[in-house]
């Protein structure tokens, strides 16, 4: 049963703007329910990086055979672009960083900020605008503070995206497209720690997060298209000021 409310947990929060770096370290640090099993956590990062691949498969399978031709790369070169600030700030700011997992009242902090991002979409105007290379750098910065635990990944890059003039669809799109390096990246590193024999023990952790991830993004995706991402913001205050006023 553990394993299963695991991997509901991280499968929705992996993808829904709330952020599930600052809800893993706090159910781990109020519940234990995580216990930094690094052989859960890369099953559970593979799972949702399955879910993403599917979900986009689409758009991926033109990008992969435009590669292949050696034609219109200029989105390829996009997601590049918006990949390098987050690769820098998690290589020179690894430590700094990890020690702010350790402060529950600043997660809380960063919760209650990722709610005020969200809430900032409310006057933001319907616009069709693609991604460009300065929007996909804009966006790529918006990924690289989402380090931080408490502040969403999807959030803050969708809303990179809104603010810079994307379409909703397009900035869920160029997002989401923008994680697959970024959930991969940090599953390569983990599974050259454990290796693949350990996995198998959390196919139930897994199988959830893939479902619950898929559903993330389907219900993520009507959230957006219907300029509702503000939807979350109450949520997210109200736990952000819990976790400041508890502590621990």
């Amino acid at each position: 049963m553990k394993e299963i409310i695991i991997g509901i947990v991280q499968g929705l929060t992996e993808f829904l703007p709330v952020s599930s770096s600052g809800h893993i370290a706090l159910l781990e640090h109020y519940f234990g329910i995580f216990s930094g099993n690094l052989s859960r956590e890369v099953a559970l990062h593979l799972a949702t990086l399955l879910a993403v691949i599917i979900y986009f498969r689409r758009k991926i399978f033109v990008l992969v055979r435009s590669w292949l031709k050696g034609e219109e790369l200029l989105y390829l070169w996009y997601l590049i672009l918006g990949s390098i600030p987050a690769g820098l700030v998690g290589f020179f700011l690894e430590k700094r960083i990890e020690s702010t997992f350790a402060s529950v009242r600043l997660i809380g902090v960063f919760l209650i900020i990722t709610g005020i991002i969200l809430l900032t979409t409310i006057k933001v105007r319907n616009n069709n605008e693609k991604v460009t290379g300065l929007r996909s750098i804009v966006v790529g910065f918006a990924q690289a503070f989402a380090i931080l635990p408490g502040i969403s990944r999807s959030g803050s890059t969708i809303v990179a995206g809104l603010h810079t003039k994307m379409s909703g669809e397009e900035a869920f799109e160029f997002s989401f497209l923008l994680s697959i390096p970024a959930i991969a990246g940090a599953g390569v590193l983990e599974l050259k720690k454990v290796g693949f024999s350990g996995l198998g023990a959390h196919w139930k952790g897994a199988l959830f997060a893939f479902i619950f991830g898929y559903l993330a993004l389907l219900l993520l995706n009507r959230v957006v298209k219907r300029g509702k991402l503000h939807y979350f913001s109450p949520y997210l205050f109200v736990l952000g000021f819990l976790v400041i006023i508890l502590g621990g």
